[in-house]
Parts: C-alpha cells; structure tokens; sequence
C-alpha cells in the first residue's frame, strides 16, 4: 500500500474528527470526556480534562461564554447543554489542583503590557515554555477582571491565578506608563499589548493571523474589543483569552526561529467533518435550576448525562463484532495496516485485522463517507499474497474446499438431456450443491420443464474463496475456465442460486446475463405447492452478497409470502444485513470470531429463520436456530427442513461428488459411511464429528490416518493401556492429522482428532528431558509395546527450529504429541512464526 492509498483511506474515516462542541471551541477543549466525568460525578478528572487545554482554568471555566454550546447537536433534539454552567459547578466542586512544572528559564526575556485577560493568558502559556515574563500594569492587577460579579469570579479565585502566574516566574510590575514601557522595549526580544488593558492603545494593526504587528516584527497585540464591548460575563471572554494563546504561539515560533504560519491550520474555532446519527437518541429536558449560582452535584450529574458523546461510530455499531473486537475504528485500522504491510522482518501483528473481515461492505453501507474496509483489507491481502506473507493457516483450507469443488471429482458440465446446446446455463454454486443437492436436482428439473427447455448445468465452484483470499491469480484461473465453457456454450444467460456466485460471475463474465433463480421462481405461476402447508411467521436472512441485489431481496420475500408465511424483518435486513461469519473466510482465518457473528445473528429474533444462501442456512442451522432454505418451501426433503443438520465440510464434500456421479450415471458410486482401505467402517459421533469440523480437520483426513495404520508401510502409532485406545498419524501434505479411537468389530470408533503444522524431528541420542506437560504412565508405542519417555527433541516451522522435551519411544524413535499440545502451544507458536 503506498502512503496516498493510506491517506485517503484515513482521510475517509471521521471518527477522530472533533465533537461539534470541540471544534467550537478556540482552546480545544475535550467537551465529551469533560461531560462523561461530570455525569459520573467524578469532579476532580473533569476538571483534569479542562485543566489540559485552558490557561488560567480556575478564571476560564467561571467565566467562560460557552460559544461550545451554540454547536451541541442536542438543540436538534430539545435543548443544548449548559456547558458552561457545568464548567463552573466543576470549578467549585473539586479538590484537586493540576501540579505545573515549567522548564528551566529561558534566557529570553518578554514583555507584557497589561493584565486582562489576554495578557494574563499570553504570560501563561509563555512562563510554561519557560520564557521570562514580565507583566506592566498601570492600575490594578486583573484589569476588567475586577468588575466582574464576585458570585461569578471571587476575588480569591483571581489571587490564585496571579499567585501561581508568580510561582511560573512571571514578574509583575505596577503603575507602569504605556510610553516608558514602549521606551525600554530593547530589554526584551519581544512584546505584547494587551488592548484589554487601561492605558495603553486602543488599537494596533497587526497581522490577522499571527497577531503580529505590520510595522514591528517584535511586537504582537492581542484583546481586541468586540463591537466596543467590555470583557465582562455577558461578553466573549473566551475570544480575548484565545488571542493571547495566539499572539503567545507566534512569538514563541518568531523567538524559536521557525515558521510563523506551517501546521497551524487546526488553531481556533474549526470546522469538523463530523456527522453523527440522532435518529435513535431520546428526549432528555434540560434540567433547570432557580436563584442557584450553579447546579449542585446532582443536577450537573444529570445535565451532563444528557451529553450524547458525539462521534460516527456508525459502522463499529453496525459491525460490532468484527470492527469493534480489535478496539479501534477504521481510520486506525488504516494506520495499522499500513504499517503491517510496511513491516519487512518482525510480527506482523494486523494480519489478524486484515484477514477477519468478511468483506461484506455493511460498514461501507452506513458510512457517510463510504469508507470500505472491504476494500482495504482485500487489497492488503493481495500484498500480503503477492509478497509472500500471506499465513498458509488463515486460508489453506477454504482453498482446498475450492479446489475440491473443481476438481476432477466433483466439477462437471451438461446440456439438458437430448441436446447439445443450452440456451441457458444453470449455476447452483458449491455450497447449495453440498448442501441438498437433491433441491439442486429438482430446481434444474423446474427449470427445463417452466423457463426454458435448454437449459444446461455447471457444478462448480464460482472462485469466491481465492477471490476473498486475495489470490488474484487463483481467482482468474478459476475465472478463465469458467469464461471458456460459458463461450463455447454460445454465451447463453445464466441462472445463479447463489449472490455471492452471482457476484463473481458478473466479474468473471464480463457483458453476461445473470438473473437469480428466485427472481426466475418469482416471476412464475408454475411453482410446486408441496403436501405440508407453511404459514406461521419468520425472519428473513439475507446474505450479504444480497445487499444490495433489490431484486432478488423482494422476490424470496415475495415466494416466502406466497406460502402464506408473514415476515418480521430483523433488524439488520435488506441493504444493512449482516454477514453469517462465513464471508471472507472469517471462519478459516479467525473461527472464534465467525462463532460470535453467526451466534449474535441468532439471537436477533426468537423467530425460525428463513435464508436463500446455503452456506447461511448451514451456519445458522450449526448455531442452534431453526432454518430453511427458500427451496424447502417448495422442495422440501423432509418434513422438517428447518431442523436439517448443516452436513459440514465433509458432508458437502461428499455430496459434491455423489452429485457429480449421480448426474453422470455413475450407479455403483456409495456415498454411505466411509471405508478404509481394509473395508472397516468410521464412525464419528456427532459431537466429535463437529469439534473436529471447528478445526478444519475432515473425515477424508481421519480416513487418511487410518489407512496409513492400516498399512504396511512405515508407520508408528500409540495406545493408551488404561483407556484401551490407539492414536494413529500420519502427515499427507502440510499438516499431521492425528485420531485415537477404539477398534470395533468391523470399524473404527473415533473419539478424538487433532493436528498441528509443525515437523518434529525425532531425537536420535535420546537426552532425557523436563516434559512440556504429564505425561501418563499409561502411553506405549503400539509398534514396540515401550513406554514413552521424555526426550529431547527438535521442531521446526517455518525454517525455525526449537529444543523441545517430548514424550518418545527410544526403541524406534516414534514421537507423540498430544491434543493439549497441539492444540495449544504449537498453535501459538505456528500462528507467530507465520506472521512474521
């Protein structure tokens, strides 16, 4: 990513942009935390909040116009907040004081005409940067201060602040005359008038800017009137105070000898690019107060909690478990990328970010700006692709699932019966096809039979996961075979029953006509009415390939509703739908997380669920919520589809290729239980078939194991004399599966699977070593009938090699690792290796 891309992306997000109340404010202050302080009571860090932009904050927050209160969105609402009533009631409520520790002093000397508040101000920020000040009054120190109401700033208060304005160093020199100060202004480098002061001039031309003055580079002036009004509580003292910060700032960049003008285009009252939804905010009144100087503890409590803590956030509310589970929003998740894929040797800590979204573009949907991290992440995987640094782990095995889809064994091609050409061209898409792919049967049957007799089929895989993957050139392979079949078919229309296959091919087959087959069933008058009758009520759930396909959107409500079912829409529906954790491939890349998306959209609603993406309909179906396809209102395959188990990878594995047989005619094609090579069945539970499916561990991969047990090549494997159990392995490609189970009459009981990535290489002197973990008394080698012992071994990943003590068999160095390992320290350890 080059630091433009990076800077637009960032520039996107306005997140960090100030609160309205902010950027109304000339000192910055941070109006939102102040009020979030307040409304917990906790007076001494608000006050903390206030005294880290102010000057002179025990003056400031008593006497401050609150111009911030002009800007609060509230007003849009019922009324604004009463920042400035809230300032004071912090100002006399609290405790503490901020500590100050100017640095050592300067050898720079500055002078001071005046001390209203401008020039106090001016000698504030001054004597903190530790400039000696010097301050000239010709009557009393505090000038138009002193005339303010003393229930609005006590005479004591104002002793304070020039008492510590003395601590700073600041020197204060009494009935002093204007002209004598003007005189000596060679014992100082630079100067200030303060126009708010009694006996000096009524006006200086100066720069607007700078404050500086157009005939005297030395000299800066500030406290300039506002329409001949006094400073006093009814006027703009927070306007005076900002020009002494202003004039201050520039005569420390003229004494520094840098720039007057660079980077200070965020000073004063600016503009914020803010935006902020009320939609769903309550009327709250302001709480009022009678022949009260201020609100006491409770009331300020209450009118502060009115504040509605302005920011976008609209996208990490729409997309809370993914953006929001990295603590961050994504302006930062910009930076962190960037500098992910900037990094050349270390661990590249956002690969996890990156590789996390599902790419469905919802937060790009509620964006005002239409900040994509779709965009962002895909093209950050690209990189991370093309460079090399991609984690084999965060997409090895959806790739496999596409591979699979397109291989040999499951990809295949036909015109309807009798014909050699299709006037259409049916794509069901891998995962509708693993799932019931007898619907896939009877929908292709529906179509040659209603829309038009030529309509030809393709299984497949559309490229979704190489696409999601960032393997670009993966995708257009995939693309290529897909386009080429399409154009020796003649170019025919296509029918998709998958958007997000709908979306691919629309990229893959540039100028194609691609229609959805619910917007085919829903312009029909000829669709089956099966035996059992639907009605009752449902949610829909969209996919989020369909957010923004309107067409067929309407067309499976319109099918849902013809079944004499009533919809109740969730809340996230249509154009804000939420991904199922399948998108993306969060589910390979970050599994925890895809667990909390698909649980989080079945607790939207205690309705059963009706979705028209199979993959959708398989997930929600594993979370636990009751789910039908589209397809089973009009072919269901059982009497109750919406209680269909998701079949898991392996399932859809073998119906793919079941389908690919049945359809070709293969009749001596079995797809019951698997066999082994020896004939012995493999029984998995249910329970242990879906916790080994969470770790992307198959049944062809148990099947695998126990074949190469089975054989009589070079094989080692366990037994667990207490349990009675054996734990074979065996390493095919990139990974070493390992399953224990029980020997039965005829098959294989499988009661465990796990894997790791990580080669270990057996020790050949036999060191004795401290064990990683217990090892049980009970554990032999099954091929030498030893005990194992902990022994200094060797793994490696990734050209990383470790010493690590491992149960092993001295007699033919067989060594074991267990589940707790695998799944636990390898894991950790294969996951950083991999990020590096």
């Amino acid at each position: 990513m080059e630091k433009s891309e990076l800077t637009a992306f960032e520039a996107k997000c306005i997140q960090e942009e100030p609160a309205f109340c902010t950027a109304k404010c000339p000192f910055h202050v941070d109006v939102k935390s102040f009020l979030a302080q307040m409304a917990k009571k906790e007076m001494d860090k608000a006050f903390k909040i206030l005294e880290k932009t102010l000057p002179l904050p025990e003056i400031i927050t008593r006497i401050c116009d609150h111009p911030c209160e002009s800007d609060c969105i509230r007003q849009d609402l019922d009324s604004t907040l009463s920042i400035g009533l809230l300032e004071r009631a912090c100002a006399n409520n609290r405790s503490r004081q901020k500590k100050y520790f100017p640095p050592p002093a300067k050898d720079t000397r500055i002078g001071i005409w005046g001390s209203g508040l401008s020039s106090l101000t001016a000698a504030w920020d001054l004597a903190l940067k530790g400039y000696r000040v010097n301050v000239f009054e010709q009557e009393t120190l505090g000038g138009h201060l002193l005339r303010l109401d003393e229930d609005v700033l006590p005479a004591s208060i104002l002793d304070k602040e020039l008492a510590r304005l003395k601590k700073f160093g600041v020197t204060f020199i009494l009935e002093a005359d204007f002209h004598t100060f003007l005189e000596n202004k060679d014992q100082f480098l630079a100067l200030y008038l303060g126009l708010d002061a009694p006996g000096g001039p009524e006006t200086v031309s100066v720069d607007e800017f700078s404050l500086q003055s157009v005939s005297d580079t030395n000299i800066f002036a500030g406290g300039f009137p506002r329409d001949k009004e006094r400073v006093c509580a009814q006027s703009y003292p927070i306007a005076f105070a900002f020009q002494g910060r202003k004039a201050a700032t520039s005569m420390d960049r003229v004494l520094s000898k840098v720039s007057l003008t660079a980077g200070r285009d965020k000073e004063g009252v600016i503009q914020t690019k803010l935006s902020t939804d009320i939609s769903g905010e309550a009327i709250l009144p302001k709480i009022e107060f009678k022949g009260e100087t201020g609100y006491d503890l409770e009331k300020a409590a209450q009118e502060a909690g009115r504040c509605i803590q302005c920011d976008c956030s609209r996208c990490i509310r729409a997309c809370n478990t993914y953006l929001e589970s990295f603590k961050g929003h994504p302006g930062k998740y910009a930076r962190e990328i960037y500098n992910n894929l900037a990094i050349v040797m270390g661990e590249k800590k956002a690969n996890k970010l990156i590789n996390s979204c599902s790419l469905c573009r919802q937060c790009e949907t509620v964006c005002p700006n239409d900040f994509s991290m779709a965009d962002l992440c895909l093209s950050a995987r690209q990189e991370l692709v093309t460079d090399g640094k991609m984690p084999s782990m965060a997409h090895e095995f959806a790739l496999g699932e596409m591979a699979h889809a397109n291989g040999e064994t499951c990809f295949f091609s036909m015109h309807a019966q009798d014909t050699d050409t299709s006037n259409a061209l049916f794509f069901p898409g891998c995962q509708l096809t693993g799932s019931s792919p007898g619907q896939v049967k009877a929908v292709w049957a529906w179509l040659r039979n209603t829309v038009d007799i030529n309509t030809g089929m393709v299984s497949g895989c559309c490229g979704a996961p190489a696409f999601w993957s960032g393997r670009k050139d993966q995708f257009e392979e995939t693309g290529d075979t897909l386009k080429k079949l399409w154009e020796s078919w003649g170019s025919p229309r296509v029918i998709t029953a998958c958007t997000s296959c709908t979306q691919m091919l629309e990229t893959v087959l540039p100028g194609a006509r691609i229609s959805s087959l619910y917007t085919e069933m829903a312009g029909s008058s000829d669709l089956p009415e099966p035996d059992q009758i639907a009605g009752g009520s449902v949610a829909v759930s969209d996919p989020c390939t369909a957010r923004k396909d309107d067409a067929t959107q309407q067309a499976v409500r319109g099918l849902i509703q013809s079944r004499g079912i009533t919809i109740t829409e969730l809340e996230n529906a249509g154009a804000l739908t939420e991904c199922c954790g399948f998108g993306g491939l969060v589910f390979n890349a970050n599994p925890d997380l895809a667990g909390t998306i698909i649980q989080k959209r079945t607790a939207q609603s205690d309705l059963d669920y009706i979705a028209y993406c199979a993959m959708c309909r398989d997930r929600l179906s594993r979370a636990g919520k009751n789910t039908r396809h589209i397809l089973d209102l009009f072919w269901p395959e059982s009497d109750h589809p919406e209680k269909r188990l998701d079949p898991g990878f392996s399932g859809r594995r073998r119906n793919l290729a079941a389908f690919k047989q049945e359809m070709v005619g293969n009749e001596n094609f079995q797809n019951d239980i698997p066999l082994t090579p020896a004939g012995k069945k493999i029984i998995i539970d249910q329970d242990v078939f879906n916790q080994i499916e969470d770790e992307f561990i198959l049944a062809s991969d148990v099947e695998k194991v126990l074949a190469h047990y089975e054989s009589d090549a070079d094989k080692h494997y366990f037994i667990d004399k207490k349990t009675g159990t054996t734990i074979a392995f065996f390493r095919p490609a990139n990974v070493c599966f390992w399953v224990e189970f029980k020997i039965l009459d005829g098959g294989y009981d499988i009661l465990n699977a796990w894997s790791h990535r990580m080669t270990v290489i057996p020790a050949q002197k036999f060191k004795a070593g401290a064990p990683l973990e217990d090892l049980s008394p009970d554990l032999y080698c099954g091929t030498c009938n030893t005990p194992l012992e902990s022994v200094m071994n060797h793994a490696g990943y990734l050209e990383s090699r470790f010493d690590v003590d491992l149960p092993q068999c001295r007699s033919c160095g067989a060594v074991f690792i267990s589940p707790a390992l695998a799944r636990g320290k390898m894991a950790e350890v294969e996951k950083i290796l991999e990020d590096k």
